[in-house]
């Protein structure tokens, strides 16, 4: 009896607070379990850009001093390659607008036409000098953002309207620039270790917010990409003959060599090759034809590298390898790669595979306005 009422007792007692949990009073509400914290994503990095591109007397040319600076690339945060280029072309669309240069080939028309016009010779020389119908100089010295190897050095270069380059490398007429001189293959293919630099050269400054635009690009795709940092250690623009100074001194540098001069294999030997100067590595004269000497023309990465079979770099091959432009640049970074070369032709340069040539085709790293 007493187990009995024990058990009865519990029943009840069961009863009853199963009844109190369904009176507000009785029992505490459930509360619902809180949402899991939010976390936020990290901002973007920021992005330093790179010096952008000016003239070095801005007041002398306002005009393209401040059209320059309204096609500045952008540096946006976590800007994803679509939207550079973009960016690219709309700037492009932007300078070529401002500048009336519908075709870039109206550039050297409209230079012949002044040069004609004033009864003058076709001489860099002579042709910077003159100024354009708004009182534009021709000629205007652009300085430009460029990645170069760390142990590269800067190198002064000299121009004149001369008959052999040996004259200005002797005599040092007149500056022009400058260039970069890296020595060792490790440091030119070490992209980690690339710093920024500055590059000054001599151009048409009708030409000036295109070639700014081409050569920021470069820049830019190496600050987001690492990978495709190229280094840029020449970049010649208006000139008739131009040298490095003769009396640097001997130096040696890095350069590779092939088993023929017209093939495509890519199996190189590393050669290290001295020089009586830096002038027999930079140096060049251009032809009366040539659009160097109208200032509407780039060579870039072009040196004088002899004693080497299609060497890297070479000024100009003839060799199935040097349009295999990814695989020689992974040899030699100093060549430049195809991405550079499709750049360009989105500015609307004439580039190396849009030549014709009576018996073969060359390739060097020279983009122009073009003469048809």
């Amino acid at each position: 009896m007493v187990y009995l009422a024990r058990r009865l007792m519990g029943y009840l007692a069961l009863t009853v607070l199963g009844l109190s949990c369904l009176i507000p009073v009785g029992c505490r509400p459930r509360v619902p379990a809180p949402p899991p914290p939010v976390v936020e994503a990290p901002p973007p990095e920021p992005v330093t850009p790179g010096p952008a591109p000016r003239l070095t007397q801005p007041g002398a040319a306002p005009r393209i001093a401040a059209l320059l600076q309204q096609v500045n690339l952008r540096y946006d945060p976590a800007m994803s390659q679509e939207e550079r280029d973009r960016d690219f072309a709309a700037k492009i669309s932007l300078a070529r607008r401002n500048l009336g240069l519908e075709r870039i080939k109206a550039m050297r028309e409209r230079s012949l036409d002044l040069i004609n016009s004033n009864g003058g010779v076709i001489s860099w020389e002579y042709f910077r000098g003159q100024k354009w119908p708004d009182g534009t100089p021709v000629g205007v010295t652009l300085v430009v953002p460029v990645w170069v190897p760390s142990g590269a050095k800067p190198v002064v270069t000299y121009t004149a309207l001369a008959e052999t380059w040996e004259e200005v490398a002797l005599t040092k007429p007149r500056r022009a620039g400058l260039v970069y001189f890296a020595a060792d293959l490790e440091d030119i293919n070490n992209k980690n270790g690339y710093r920024p630099a500055e590059m000054v050269f001599e151009i048409n400054s009708l030409h000036a917010p295109l070639a700014a635009l081409l050569l920021e690009y470069i820049y830019r795709e190496g600050v987001y990409d690492p990978d495709k940092r190229v280094p840029l250690l020449v970049v010649r623009g208006g000139e008739d003959t131009y040298a490095a100074a003769a009396d640097s001194g001997p130096v040696q540098v890095d350069g590779l060599t092939f088993a023929d001069e017209t093939g495509g294999d890519l199996r190189a030997t590393r050669v290290r090759q001295t020089y009586a100067s830096l002038a027999e590595i930079h140096h060049g004269r251009h032809v009366k034809a040539s659009n160097h000497r109208l200032g509407c023309a780039l060579d870039i990465n072009d040196f004088n590298f002899t004693g080497l079979v299609d060497g890297i770099p070479n000024q100009v091959s003839a060799s199935l390898r040097h349009f295999n432009r990814d695989g020689m640049h992974q040899l030699d970074a100093r060549n430049l790669p195809e991405w550079v070369f499709v750049a360009a032709k989105k500015v609307g340069y004439r580039i190396p595979q849009d030549w014709t040539y009576v018996r073969d085709t060359r390739d060097w790293p020279h983009f122009d306005c073009g003469t048809k």
